[in-house]
């Protein structure tokens, strides 16, 4: 049963609040449709609260639950999961903007406006207690309600918007790669706890496994364009079989940093103008964050979430603009840039993209599962709405094709 109200949220406000609040009213409803998004339950929560001089303030918010399906905590390791994104927006995020100030890096370039802020995060209503229980929780502002949207994931991002977009990445990156090199026991002691390794699908029903494992080969083997690179593809998908990629090797340092590791469509959030263009991006889901390089934060996201024709005809200017934004951040905490230098990048990513493959084509399963295929709400889940041989087309098809393609010029498979 998905909780109709956040238990103790006043407490929880007035910790962001630093003052007494109380109460007034609160209201919530599911934010989010069947189908579209699985690792937590989202409500938007209108709140009233009354403040200590007696003012009252109406909050436009939004409230991320656990999951109420098991199979869905188990496949999310949520238990772990929500741990480490209540520690990356309560002590994560608040050290990097600590280094910001120290250095002087202008309020405008906070890497805390990256992300929604947060009202107030806890894994328990017991504060003597480390595990996550039901009434763990995270408040953000609503973006929704402020004009932001999440891209069409059958469709993807267009030029102007993937490079707004990995150009945020990129400094989020690298902040976190300066405090690494500046500041190591703050970055073992704020940074490293959420990024601990959780299990990934190889703790799924073997059912839906399978279906996710199987939907590379049954998609590919049905477009003759592929026939060539079948071969190729099937030591991929044999390999990752057994090597789950969960278990990622550690980085070639120093691009070891806080990466999102789950960043597509679905994670991100845009805000247009009236014409369409986009303005800011703002990074959504942390649950899945790891200790790993930061280039694969950026093979993921533009093989999963831009366009297919645009990444074709711009790869090399995504490529660039993300290294541009990478120096010019670190610039700010007066870095040697001579370890972070075009071609090492370039290096880097060459060497990262044949071990990222197996990620971005399995996880085009989800992202391209058909609209309104699913209808159960993620209270209701079932393992069928993972593993039916119907919840994948057209769109799915040409998707993997295009990227198939272009990891084979590459070189990655």
């Amino acid at each position: 049963m998905v909780k109709s109200r956040v238990k103790d949220l006043d407490k929880l406000l007035a910790k962001f609040m630093g003052e007494k609040v109380e109460l007034v009213e609160q209201n919530t409803r599911l934010l989010t449709a069947p189908g579209e998004h699985y690792g937590s339950v989202m409500l938007a929560l209108d709140a009233k609260i009354r403040h200590s001089n007696g003012d009252e303030e109406k909050l436009d918010l939004v409230a991320k639950l656990l999951p109420a399906n098991e199979m869905l905590r188990l496949a999310f390791d949520i238990y772990v999961t929500f741990k480490k994104e209540v520690l990356a927006y309560t002590e994560a995020i608040p050290a990097l903007v600590l280094l910001q100030k120290e250095y002087g890096v202008p309020k405008d370039k906070y890497i805390d406006q990256l992300f929604p802020k947060c009202y107030g995060a806890r894994v328990s209503t017991d504060e003597n207690s480390n595990a996550v229980d039901d009434d763990g929780v995270l408040i953000f502002e609503n973006l929704k309600s402020q004009g932001y949207i999440t891209e069409d994931r059958l469709v993807g991002f267009d030029k102007e918007a993937a490079e707004l977009i990995v150009s945020d990445l990129a400094r989020f990156h690298a902040t976190t790669i300066a405090l690494k090199l500046l500041k190591p026991e703050v970055f073992k002691d704020k940074i490293l706890p959420c990024t601990v390794k959780n299990k990934g699908l190889e703790q799924l029903p073997e059912e839906v496994g399978k279906s996710f494992h199987n939907s590379i080969m049954e998609g590919a083997m049905e477009q003759q364009e592929l026939e060539p690179y079948l071969q190729r593809l099937q030591k991929v998908v044999d390999y990752f079989a057994i090597h789950p990629f969960v278990n990622r090797p550690p980085p070639n340092e120093p691009w070891g940093t806080m990466a999102h590791s789950d960043y597509w469509t679905s994670n991100t959030m845009i805000l247009k103008n009236e014409k369409g263009k986009a303005l800011k991006n703002k990074i959504v889901d942390l649950q899945l964050c790891t200790y790993t390089t930061a280039v694969r934060d950026l093979i993921f996201f533009l093989f999963t979430s831009v366009i297919n024709s645009v990444l074709n005809n711009h790869y090399e200017h995504f490529l660039r603009t993300y290294h541009d934004s990478f120096t010019s951040t670190l610039i700010d905490f007066d870095l040697d840039l001579s370890p972070f230098s075009w071609e090492k990048f370039v290096k880097e990513v060459d060497e990262v993209g044949p071990n990222e493959t197996y990620h971005i084509l399995v996880m085009l399963k989800p992202i391209c599962t058909e609209r309104e295929k699913v209808k159960n709400s993620a209270e209701d889940f079932q393992d069928s709405d993972w593993s039916r041989k119907d919840l994948l087309g057209p769109q799915h098809r040409r998707k993997l094709r295009d990227t198939v393609l272009a990891f084979a010029e590459r070189g990655w498979i």
